[in-house]
């Protein structure tokens, strides 16, 4: 005998079908993101000095150049480095060279360099540190030159050489402070390696501008202020100088007797 069963009622188990949803039924769409906050602000303030003694070199520079023209180059004779006169006691004429020039190019580049450069160096060494630099590298370009050429040489660029590589230590031991140091010490290299180069034509003394490069980086290395940020608030950023002064005029006083001692030793080898 068959049996056969009888489907009964569908289980509750089985998946139901939901309805499709009306447009008016839909969820709210998910609401857009905040647009992000721009970017902060803020004025950074630096210890700045006025730059009064670069636009008193440039005039010094000036005049000492049309005194110079007036008089049939007489100053540029009686101050040029010249071995032979140094031999004989002239030792004013190892910084009398850095204020006077050949001609009106070499009047402008100079004074146009410094224009550039020195109020950078200035505003962040101060007045008296700049001085300090500029009158040194001046002082160890001429070394330089007299221990290594016979000829005789005038011109700042000594001093200006020692000017702009005081900005590659204020760079460096700056660069957890100041943004992008990397870059603009290498920017700065740049440029002191393009006019080394250009002082390799005939008739410029390079030896000059090496002294007076590495005299500007020995004392500017020691005596270059040291940043700290001190607050910062909303609007700005306050920046301080906490170098030492006792230090940086120690710097100058060792760098330069060591330039004294050099100058008074290659005299005497030379049979001053």
């Amino acid at each position: 005998m068959n049996v056969q069963r009888i489907p009964g009622p569908p289980s509750s188990e089985q998946p139901r079908r939901e309805r499709p949803l009306h447009p008016l039924e839909q969820p709210p769409p998910p609401a857009p993101a905040p647009p992000p906050h721009p970017p902060v602000r803020r004025r950074i303030d630096l210890p700045s000095a006025p730059p009064v003694l670069t636009y008193t070199l440039i005039a010094i520079n000036v005049i000492v150049f049309l005194l110079d023209m007036a008089s049939g180059r007489k100053l540029t004779t009686l101050g040029a480095k010249d071995n032979t006169g140094i031999l004989m006691g002239q030792y004013w004429r190892f910084f009398t060279p850095m204020f006077l020039h050949a001609g009106i190019l070499h009047l402008g580049f100079n004074t146009y360099f410094l224009y550039i450069v020195g109020p950078q160096v200035e505003r962040s060494y101060g007045t008296l540190r700049f001085a300090a630099i500029y009158f040194l590298s001046g002082f160890a370009g001429s070394i330089a030159s007299f221990a290594l050429t016979a000829s005789p040489s005038i011109g700042a660029s000594g001093a200006l050489f020692g000017v702009i590589g005081a900005l590659i230590p204020l760079l460096y031991q700056n660069r957890k402070v100041l943004g992008n140091t990397r870059r603009q010490i290498m920017s700065i290299v740049e440029v002191i390696a393009i006019n080394l180069l250009i002082g390799l034509s005939p008739g410029i003394d390079n030896w000059g501008h090496v002294g007076g490069l590495l005299g500007g980086l020995a004392l500017s290395w020691m005596a270059t202020p040291r940043y700290k940020i001190q607050s910062v608030d909303e609007t700005r950023v306050r920046i301080e100088d906490v170098s030492s002064p006792t230090m940086a005029w120690t710097a100058t006083v060792v760098v330069g007797g060591a330039l004294v001692g050099l100058a008074m030793l290659l005299i005497s080898l030379k049979g001053g």
